[in-house]
């Protein structure tokens, strides 16, 4: 399957690139360079996957702050119900939320709030508030966020100085394009990977991706040979092919 991209997307690939988080869906390419000058990760999205987080930590152990309200009991709860329904012996929800509790604590942890909004309940906060309570200049972003990313991409360029890396999964680009481009357009840190989310569709008839899973880097050094897909990526559908980007 092949999808095309405009040419503002237009990008030199970091020669240092590795993957970190899961084999298919939650898992990201990254620069060594940008992971180890990284002292902070701040997750924005986890549900039940923390693959990248965990991953992180195992190669540069660093403070991790994710936020996230939807994990909470009733979260649990729901998810046991239904894989008990669909198989009463499979003990994957169980093993889940031990790992859930064994990975945030100590100097891991989840904030149980969505990220993108100023509001006056409990459960929103804002990017810039983020940013107020952590004191690092050398933080790594991922941001997975369901379509709020689009809410603060002009408050990560504003503090871009304190960003080693960031991935960034950006959905519903076709409605979102010129805002795309115009956050390329500012945000100084290079683009240096690009895939495409194959659990979501190509819009017809130009064959554009609706998500995109974006990386920028720092630090890491560029290389003249782009290819797409790169050879540590992998379908996020692990039962669909792979999506093979074009860019114009």
């Amino acid at each position: 399957m092949q999808a095309n991209l405009p040419s503002f997307f237009s990008f030199h690939q970091a020669n240092d690139l590795t993957r970190v988080g899961n084999k298919n869906d939650g898992g990201y390419l990254v620069s060594k360079s940008d992971l180890i000058k990284t002292d902070l990760l701040i997750g924005l999205g986890i549900c039940d996957d923390w693959s990248f987080e965990s991953h992180f930590t195992k190669l540069n152990d660093v403070e991790v702050v994710a936020y996230d309200a939807s994990i909470d009991f009733k979260f649990w709860i729901k998810r046991g119900i239904i894989m008990t329904l669909k198989n009463p012996f499979n003990f994957y929800v169980i093993k889940k939320f031990l790992s859930y509790k064994k990975f945030f604590r100590g100097k891991h942890k989840l904030i149980k709030k969505f990220v993108g909004l100023n509001t006056a309940d409990d459960l929103h906060c804002s990017f810039e508030e983020i940013l107020k309570n952590v004191s690092s200049k050398n933080i790594f972003f991922k941001i997975d966020v369901e379509g709020s990313e689009y809410r603060f991409l002009n408050e990560i360029v504003k503090h871009q100085d304190r960003i080693t890396g960031l991935v960034i999964e950006l959905h519903n680009c076709d409605i979102h394009l010129e805002k795309i481009k115009e956050f390329l357009n500012n945000f100084q840190l290079n683009l240096v990977h690009i895939h495409a989310n194959n659990y979501s569709s190509l819009k017809y008839p130009d064959k554009l991706p609706l998500v995109l899973e974006l990386t920028f880097s720092r630090y890491a050094q560029n290389s003249c040979i782009n290819y797409l897909p790169h050879k540590f990526d992998k379908p996020n559908d692990r039962f669909q092919d792979e999506i093979e980007i074009i860019i114009s």
